[in-house]
């Protein structure tokens, strides 16, 4: 697959300043006013940088949009730790399923996603998934290379690293159960290692950056020049 750069701009203060989800909501809805088929979005970059807080507040500015959590695509638990791998990998994701999938997503078909587990770490269970006006794909590897010609628009989510490892440890040890030891050696192998390795390249071709910082606020980093014109505060129209 050949490599797709796009030139990335700053936005003037203001707009950087107001509420992302709702200037890319009033761009989605300005670009793809035509689109007949649904539009796949996704909500990319490494964990612990508020993709699944911002794709749930995009899918409720835009009319008829639904989230797809590609969590629940990862391959099991035990197959995962005999090949010593986690989340960000490909061979961690079932990723023919769901290439599959959004596939036919976008032609309006509705598919049986899995339903992963934690308990049991495996997704013994599928659900049906109908399409939406606007599909939000969000998981690490939602803007990976391998799904650049199925998706319409794609935003990026970074933060520092000491962000990442705080929500990494937080969540890991409080929600999960998870040693200090284990919580750290998850995020050293899946964001320092894994995601560097697989992911972070995708940076280079997302539509739009946002940052998180420290406080969990996201802002609007940079925006692909052919969509500048469309990210714009709507108190300045």
């Amino acid at each position: 697959m050949k490599r797709h750069y796009r030139l990335h701009v700053k936005l003037d203060k203001v707009s950087r300043a107001a509420a992302p989800h709702l200037l890319l909501a009033g761009a989605l809805l300005e670009k793809f006013a035509g689109r007949k088929q649904p539009v796949l979005i996704a909500v990319g970059g490494p964990g612990g940088t508020g993709k699944t807080t911002f794709a749930a507040r995009l899918a409720g500015a835009l009319p008829d949009a639904r989230v797809l959590k590609l969590d629940d695509y990862k391959t099991s638990r035990a197959a995962r730790a005999i090949k010593r791998l986690q989340g960000p990998h490909p061979e961690a994701n079932e990723m023919a399923l769901l290439k599959d999938q959004l596939r036919r997503l976008k032609h309006g078909e509705s598919v049986d996603k899995p339903v992963y587990c934690r308990k049991s770490g495996q997704a013994a269970q599928t659900e049906p998934f109908a399409p939406a006006r606007f599909v939000i794909a969000e998981g690490e590897i939602a803007t990976y290379p391998d799904f650049y010609e199925l998706v319409d628009f794609s935003v990026f989510i970074d933060s520092h690293w000491w962000t990442q490892l705080r929500t990494r440890i937080g969540r890991d040890i409080v929600k999960r159960g998870y040693s200090v030891r284990k919580a750290l050696t998850t995020y050293v192998r899946s964001n320092l290692l894994e995601f560097k390795a697989y992911g972070a390249q995708s940076r280079n071709w997302a539509d739009v950056h946002l940052h998180c910082d420290r406080n969990y606020k996201l802002k609007i980093d940079a925006v692909c020049s052919r969509s500048a014109a469309l990210v714009r505060d709507p108190r300045k129209a």
